[in-house]
């Protein structure tokens, strides 16, 4: 039974690993984009109850986007789409809960 249980926290331990790992090679900034998706998809989500959250998070990043162009000249597509992979993620969790 003792070998069963350190079996499990090597794998969670690998696991954890694993998912640092992966944070580590995203850019902080598409990390932040991910996390303005989800802030601005759960109060639409939860407060307005708009069913596809994923709209307003996608017209937030497209804004955003819009107002880089007009500053810097550059559009980055990634940064849309991790901002709108934020609001798929409260879709997601829409669709799933119910």
């Amino acid at each position: 039974m003792k070998d069963f249980f350190k079996k499990i926290l090597d794998w969670i331990l690998k696991a954890y690993d694993w998912f640092v790992g992966l944070l580590n090679k995203v850019r902080r900034d598409r990390l932040y984009h991910f996390i303005a998706g989800l802030l601005i998809a759960v109060p639409c989500a939860l407060i307005f109850h708009i069913e596809w959250a994923i709209v307003p998070a996608f017209f937030a990043g497209f804004v955003k986007e819009f107002i880089d162009v007009w500053r810097d000249g550059n559009f980055d597509w990634l940064d849309l789409l991790a901002t709108t992979a934020g609001g798929a993620f409260v879709w997601i969790c829409q669709l799933i809960g119910g």
